[in-house]
């Protein structure tokens, strides 16, 4: 797109498609599962706490605007061996978050093509190989299709969760029966961050709109905005019909809202517009993470391993550790039987370090109620860290073994350079 011609539609629809992804056909059901109808409350609270997250990013997009988003506002704020060290945290979700989205699409594949009966791990594995020889023949989703997709499958939730609305009271009984708990309301508020991973994407291209003062914050708005209530609508019915419990309930609680509305078609089609909207977002998953490991070879040049390209111009090594380490995490899932959401949970946890890092560096770089925003933006991070838990303190762990890992190159560089010939 041309700079300077984005409108403010164009950009909410960017951010819409980047913050629903998959999130919306999963997260409802789990943070139901957590704290039953008052998820609804969760959702109102998280989104009003997000708000300062928002502008945070905002303020920095504009300000530092680059292609290395947060690792570049950590670098300006803190040096570069945060920065690199944010950046490693980043590329150490490759192993984590994908595999969440194959699981999704695989059980969604599953309920399309039920007949075939075949283990989930087989169909993930058949996905993820998919991708990989799509990356490799440089065979790139179109944005074009995946806008489509996305917007089929918004549709087809809106009108499942309108008719929801329409034929099913607001459950009040569920408020009444249910304890409330602060800490299961923290838990479902940590969850739903995952739903808000993306936000940090509109910032790159604040200076491709028409007017940025007067469109850039309506569009972040906007989109933010939009995306929250298309949460709150599934939330609401997920909490409605009880589409919740079981993992593999929460998996396709959207499958069985549609098919207690609408019928078996509407599940179906449900199933299947999932499944590829799944597919998408995991192909722009691997392409991305497999350019950044590529990109952190730059320095020492094209001969280096990790900067082999096909014929194509796709980065063959970089694509093929990043598929490894997907295919590794999806078999020991499988052979461990451990929950997918604790696979969520610790990417989840992983964003909010990141989420935390640019919060911080939005306290030092920025001015005025700028500067609050990020403020509190990094006391809510610090906060979901701590609502985590154990996951929490694994995920800081892994930027500080990163940021004393270069830190101690650094020095030894140094001290090699001292050294008398």
């Amino acid at each position: 797109m041309a700079q300077g011609r984005l409108s403010v539609i164009q950009g909410a629809s960017l951010l819409v498609s980047a913050l629903l992804g998959s999130s919306v056909l999963i997260i409802p059901a789990l943070a139901a599962d957590q704290s039953g109808a008052y998820s609804l409350l969760a959702w109102l609270i998280m989104i009003i706490a997000m708000l300062p997250v928002v502008f945070t990013f905002a303020a920095l997009g504009k300000r530092y605007p680059h292609e290395s988003g947060t690792a570049y506002y950590v670098k300006q704020a803190f040096g570069e061996d945060a920065a690199k060290a944010i950046g490693w945290v980043y590329l150490s979700i490759a192993p984590i978050g994908p595999p969440v989205v194959f699981i999704a699409g695989a059980s969604y594949f599953g309920q399309v093509f039920g007949g075939l009966d075949l283990p989930l791990i087989y169909l993930e594995l058949a996905m993820l190989a998919l991708v990989f020889l799509m990356n490799l023949a440089r065979i790139e989703t179109s944005a074009k299709v995946q806008s489509l997709l996305s917007l089929a499958l918004i549709s087809t939730i809106l009108f499942i969760c309108f008719k929801v609305m329409s034929t099913q009271p607001f459950p009040r009984e569920q408020f009444t029966h249910a304890g409330f708990s602060l800490h299961s309301l923290g838990q479902s508020m940590a969850l739903m961050f995952w739903c808000f991973v993306g936000i940090e994407a509109i910032c790159h291209v604040a200076k491709q709109f028409s007017n940025p003062e007067r469109d850039f914050a309506k569009s972040v708005l906007l989109g933010v905005g939009s995306a929250a209530f298309v949460y709150v609508l599934v939330s609401y019915a997920v909490v409605v019909m009880h589409a919740y419990g079981s993992e593999q309930q929460n998996l396709l609680s959207i499958t069985h809202i549609a098919a207690l509305s609408s019928g078996k078609w509407a599940a179906s089609l449900v199933a299947a517009v999932g499944f590829f909207g799944c597919f998408c977002a995991v192909n722009l998953y691997v392409i991305s993470f497999a350019n950044m490991l590529y990109s952190t070879a730059e320095e020492k040049g094209n001969q280096h391993p990790l900067r082999i390209c096909s014929a194509n111009g796709s980065p063959i090594v970089a694509t093929c550790i990043v598929t490894a380490s997907i295919a590794l995490v999806l078999i020991a899932r499988d052979y461990w039987n451990f929950s997918f959401a604790y696979l969520l949970e610790y990417a989840n946890g992983l964003f909010v370090v990141i989420y935390l890092a640019a919060a911080l560096a939005g306290v030092k770089l920025l001015k005025g109620a700028m500067r609050y925003a990020a403020g509190f933006s990094a006391l809510f991070c610090g906060l979901i860290l701590l609502v985590i838990g154990s996951s929490g303190l694994l995920c800081l762990a892994v930027f500080a073994a990163a940021f004393f890992a270069f830190k101690l190159r650094k020095l030894a560089w140094l001290n090699n350079r001292a050294l008398p010939k």
